[in-house]
């Protein structure tokens, strides 16, 4: 298979597999449908192409919308910032490549699913890891299969079409992640590690030899010494050009920025609202309306937790009574004012309590004792006064002595039983330590449980840039972008203004940024439909800037673009010519000059030695990194023999090998072909999903369209 031989050549890819990426609410409906994905249309209404069929914006579209309500439903997110959307289009994106790639490979080699093996899955002897996450008990830690199985016939049995469509949707994620597993493993199956491989990993690693060397480097020279004008650089260029080929499509932009971030006086505006807004809304009979009708977000009639609310609202809204107003507070951005709407019970206990975690330092009992003894001492110094926080910050052994050892607020069952049931029967102020199965726990409880949750009424407004700031800086940039038609009148201008132009070096179809300033899918839009030379009208960076760009440079990928390398073929052309240059003085040198000794003397050079080197280890002392050098010292069999001028990857050098050592008689090449295996199969994990792309010839046009 043409995918088995490509995963064998590559090494090292950090692709990520295709797997649980997709997430539970992009699974597959190709699994159980035969709509296709794919259709005719021109180009500019093709969002991509697969193995020549084309993927329509309509289809992809339709889909996209599918996959952004289900999000919003599953995280009950009203509205998604572009960076959600970002990652629910890339989503949608792989799903469709999966659905079209993989379905014709498991076809192809009769990889399936039967519903036997779903059900072991669900509630067999092979239960998926997420059934049992969902389905153990907080409490004892412990999973029982009936509930799965109660549970499941409540579904089916019952008629909520929306729990059978939940469900519906995890059993076809189930069955995408069990084909996506089995085609690795098959993958995996035919690729090893042949005995040849394994014999040369264990030479290259034992196999040594002692060296003494003399080294010219690169650095020695400086690079305003190497002039080249412009045709030598095209014909270094033309002559090497395969190096010079870009990996990917890019562009470079220069810019300008206007920022319309809320001012003091926008501000002020907001928070003289607020003030004002108190006693209305403290006289309001609807609640529910007045919210909606002035604040930023709709009523929420839901009940909740101290946890759920602020901390500086917290106290009032649980003493208080029914109607109470609080506020207005300044948090996150935003003035916020709540309004008291309702008490009710809830069915388990809050509660609040700070802990100093001291793990025993081993698994015996000593280590066990110690760590109690420890613990004894803590909580007496804290009963002697000294600040329980910073001696959480100093003795604690979890996440949450960075914060003092406050465990926040948390529901009764959300800790082990010990820890749970020690804070619940006990009273704001008492402080102890207690044993669990993490450690010796310094507790001390900083609140009374309750059960009592909160209704509020939260009428809010964020400090947003208002209309006439916007409009200030919108025209502004207008005005600049009107008088900079091309790239000469936009830097002439930039400079009158005393602008700082920013540059985004390599900017990529799929990104959604440009360096220092999010959400600007709109500027890398433009650059991928623009001319070099080309200027762009006024953009929206971020939600809160304009921005006007000029697009110098365009790398297509597989393509060698001399403008685009031009730096790179600079540095190139310097190294080789200081290469040439250093060869000629070693040649030299060594005309007449038999040892490395007397070549040392000649050039005023010191020697310097490297004991066992091996072809694996690319480190030269007092050189640096240079792979070509010891792979040279690798394949060397004379012993005593100058050799140079050899051309490395940091320097020129002469040298010679005064004794090889060969790798130790070995018969058993087991391990090395295990390490082997193991890193192809790793790489398979990896990199299939991407070598599928290629084999395709996947072309991805969404930037055409978002």
């Amino acid at each position: 298979m043409a995918i088995l031989t490509k995963i064998r050549n590559r090494s090292g890819l950090a692709i990520g597999a295709v797997g649980l990426a997709l997430g539970l609410f992009v699974v597959s409906d190709a699994l159980n449908s035969n709509r296709g994905w794919f259709g005719s249309g021109s180009q500019t209404n093709n969002v991509g192409e697969i193995d020549g069929e084309t993927i329509g914006i309509k289809q992809f579209d339709d889909k996209l919308q599918y996959n952004m309500e289900n999000f919003q439903k599953r995280t009950q997110q009203e509205n998604l910032d572009e960076a959600t959307r970002g990652q629910v289009r890339d989503q949608t994106w792989n799903q469709m490549l999966n659905d079209f790639m993989l379905m014709k490979e498991y076809d192809q080699l009769g990889v399936t699913i039967s519903e036997e093996e779903l059900a072991d899955m669900i509630y067999g002897n092979n239960i998926h890891a997420q059934i049992k996450q969902s389905f153990t008990d907080p409490n004892t830690g412990m999973f029982d299969v009936n509930i799965v199985k109660r549970n499941l016939k409540q579904i089916t049995e019952g008629t909520d079409e929306k729990m059978k469509a939940q469900w519906k949707e995890f059993e076809d994620f189930l069955v995408t992640e069990t084909l996506q597993r089995k085609y690795a493993t098959l993958l995996k199956k035919g690729l090893y590690a042949t005995s040849l491989e394994a014999k040369n990993l264990y030479t290259n690693r034992t196999q040594t030899a002692d060296v003494n060397f003399v080294a010219l480097a690169y650095n020695t020279i400086a690079d305003s010494s190497i002039t080249a004008d412009e045709s030598d650089l095209k014909s270094y260029f033309k002559k090497n050009m395969e190096k010079f080929k870009e990996r990917e499509n890019s562009r470079k932009l220069e810019f300008v920025v206007w920022d319309f971030a809320p001012t003091s006086e926008d501000s002020a505006e907001v928070q003289k609202w607020a003030f004002e807004q108190v006693e209305q809304f403290k006289a309001a009979d609807n609640d529910t309306a007045y919210v909606d009708i002035n604040s930023d977000a709709k009523f929420n009639s839901t009940a909740k937790r101290k946890s759920d609310f602020p901390e500086s609202v917290q106290a009032r809204l649980f003493h208080d009574s029914v109607g109470t107003v609080i506020g207005p507070v300044f948090e996150n951005g935003k003035y916020s004012i709540y309004k008291i709407s309702g008490i009710k019970q809830d069915s388990v206990f809050s509660m609040r309590a700070s802990h100093i975690l001291i793990r025993p330092e081993g698994a015996t009992n000593l280590d066990s004792s110690n760590a109690q003894i420890k613990a004894n001492d803590v909580l007496k110094r804290i009963k002697g006064g000294e600040d329980f926080a910073k001696l959480a910050q100093e003795f604690g052994t979890d996440g949450t002595k960075d914060r003092g050892g406050d465990l926040g607020w948390f529901p009764e069952g959300q800790m082990v039983k010990e820890f749970n049931d020690a804070v619940k029967n006990g009273k704001k102020g008492d402080q102890f330590v207690l044993k669990t199965q993490f450690g010796y726990h310094v507790i001390k409880i900083t609140e009374d449980k309750t059960k009592k949750m909160v209704c509020a009424g939260i009428l809010e407004r964020s400090v947003e840039a208002s209309e006439k700031t916007s409009t200030t800086a919108y025209n502004d940039a207008s005005q600049f972008a009107a008088s900079s038609r091309d790239v000469e009148s936009f830097n002439k201008n930039m400079d009158e203004k005393k602008m700082v132009k920013r540059v985004a070096e390599f900017v990529r179809e799929t990104d959604n940024f440009l360096p220092g300033y999010n959400e600007a899918r709109e500027a890398v839009r433009w650059a991928f439909n623009a001319k070099v030379g080309d200027v762009s009208e006024v953009m929206t960076v971020g939600g809160d800037k304009y921005v006007i760009a000029t697009l110098t440079m365009i790398r297509e990928k597989g393509k060698a673009n001399f403008d685009a390398s031009k730096d790179r073929v600079t540095n190139d052309y310097r190294k080789d010519k200081k290469a040439e240059q250093l060869s000629e003085k070693l040649k030299l040198a060594m005309e007449g000059a038999g040892t490395l000794d007397a070549l040392s003397k000649k050039m005023n050079q010191s020697i310097t030695p490297i004991a066992s080197q091996t072809f694996e280890n690319g480190s030269i002392p007092y050189v640096g990194f240079d792979n070509s050098f010891a792979g040279t010292i690798a394949g060397t069999t004379g012993i005593n023999k100058l050799y140079g001028p050899v051309k490395g990857d940091a320097a020129i050098y002469a040298y010679q090998v005064s004794k090889i050592t060969p790798a130790p008689v070995m018969t058993d090449f087991n391990q090395q072909k295990a390490e082997l295996n193991a890193s192809l199969q790793q790489r398979v994990e990896y990199s299939y999903f991407e070598i599928l792309k290629e084999l395709k010839n996947v072309k991805d046009n969404r930037f055409l369209f978002y």
